[in-house]
């Protein structure tokens, strides 16, 4: 069966069912007379869903082994004990490997639930991720474009700044060294006595003092340019360096963020791991003990009520008359033959009455199938052992059902599983049509891993 299950998931379909049939028929009418794969997945699949699920395949191995018990029990009552010795031992060996395969299954669920809580806390991680991935890039192509701007900001102004300032500099005149004063007037005072060659070495003497003080203005206006550009590098370097650091202010008030935002989720991730295993580990547990103990003890109880009948009986012979025979002991002794597909008139009449509202009549009619309503009679109307693997998922719900009715047995343990499962699930989950992923071709247009970039397509269909 788990070969057939190619999906591990732990339900088989008809095809898969077939599968298994075909590969052991001889087994499976050896032990439950079902000639037809039609038949084997009728009488067990319970809920007629098309699927037979865990507590479904179970049931299999429970009815082959009710089926060895009703059998078992006719032959005491033929006293062929040593036969229903043989048969009760066999029983139990049964019980102890359905125990095993139940606890295998389960734990195939169990495996499954805490990878599905585990994947989901990867695909929360995941998203996180990308989100603060995005907004991290955001920050950064947003910092990026503003220090940019302030930039070519800056050196527009500084630009218009310097031509000003440098305007004024260039236009900027000195006052004259009070020497050259003094030598022009000497030079006249000569010139006008016509002292001659006096008045010639003044004029030499005033040139050289004129390109000194040229010299001097020109060094001037060379230090008033160098401390503009120094000012204005300054302040440039000042703007810069404020606006860096309000960028890496905000970038770590990000960052601060983030890594609250990554406390909380690994801690929601995380969160209920321990909790998910130990419910489990006590499902498993109490199953095992109910798989241990539950058969023997029901078969305890019908000795003890057996017994207790004998013991009436017996009584009843001494005091009063012969008491008639019960229709129960008859109708296992139908039952028995019909497992054995031997059909008898009673257990036909009998029968039909109970399972008439299943639309087994037609079944009824051919009597070379009589075992297969044997079979489904004892899943309806016998007190089989179930472990509830798997049956909240597939049991059809009614309007006058209550919604916990199905786990009430394991005091609420799976479906504390399932709320914990059930709150990893994403509110806002949105179903995508298939025909959003091709063309009017058939083509794929978009693969299912970049189903983000349709979000925005089925918005503005929504619009219009």
């Amino acid at each position: 069966m788990r070969k057939a299950d190619f999906r591990n998931e732990g339900v088989l379909n008809e095809k898969n069912i077939s599968i298994v049939y075909e590969k052991n028929k001889s087994i499976i009418v050896e032990l439950l007379k079902i000639s037809s794969c039609e038949d084997f997945f009728f009488v067990f699949d319970e809920d007629q869903d098309g699927f037979l699920n865990e507590d479904e395949q179970i049931m299999i191995f429970t009815i082959i082994k009710e089926r060895i018990h009703v059998i078992a029990e006719e032959l005491c009552s033929m006293q062929k004990y040593e036969l229903y010795k043989d048969l009760m031992r066999e029983i139990r060996t049964i019980e102890g490997l359905i125990n095993n395969y139940q606890n295998e299954l389960r734990q195939n669920l169990h495996k499954k639930q805490f990878g599905d809580y585990i994947s989901i806390g990867y695909e929360m991680q995941k998203e996180f991720d990308e989100n603060w991935n995005g907004r991290v890039h955001h920050f950064e192509n947003k910092s990026s474009e503003e220090y940019n701007n302030l930039i070519s900001e800056l050196n527009k102004i500084n630009d218009l700044l310097y031509q000003r300032e440098a305007n004024k500099i260039h236009l900027l005149k000195l006052k004259p060294l009070h020497q050259i004063e003094l030598l022009r007037n000497q030079e006249k005072l000569v010139a006008i006595n016509e002292r001659v060659e006096e008045a010639a070495n003044f004029r030499n003497e005033l040139t050289k003092l004129i390109k000194k003080d040229k010299v001097r203005l020109q060094k001037k206006k060379n230090e008033l340019i160098k401390n503009l550009n120094n000012k204005i590098d300054k302040e440039e370097k000042m703007e810069i360096k404020k606006k860096k650091d309000l960028i890496e202010k905000e970038k770590n008030k990000l960052m601060i963020n983030r890594n609250k935002d990554t406390d909380v989720l690994n801690k929601q991730i995380n969160l209920h791991l321990k909790d998910i295993v130990r419910i489990q580990n006590s499902i498993s547990n109490m199953y095992k003990e109910k798989g241990k103990s539950e058969d023997e003890l029901r078969r305890l109880k019908e000795r003890q009520r057996n017994t207790n009948k004998t013991i009436a009986s017996f009584k009843s012979i001494k005091s009063y008359s012969l008491p008639q025979i019960t229709n129960i002991s008859f109708s296992k002794h139908d039952l028995a033959m019909a497992l054995l597909n031997i059909p008898t008139k009673n257990l036909s009449v009998s029968m039909n009455s109970s399972l008439d509202s299943t639309g087994l009549s037609k079944i009824s009619q051919n009597l070379k199938k009589i075992n297969v309503m044997a079979l489904k009679y004892i899943i309806r109307n016998f007190k089989l052992t179930r472990f509830d693997i798997n049956s909240e998922f597939y049991i059809r719900k009614f309007c006058n059902v209550p919604e916990d009715y199905s786990l009430k047995n394991d005091n609420n343990l799976k479906k504390k599983i399932r709320k914990l499962l059930d709150q990893r699930k994403h509110k806002d989950e949105i179903m995508i049509p298939p025909s959003y992923y091709y063309d009017n071709n058939l083509n794929l247009v978009t693969d299912a891993k970049n189903y983000r970039e349709l979000l925005p397509k089925m918005g503005s269909s929504g619009n219009q």
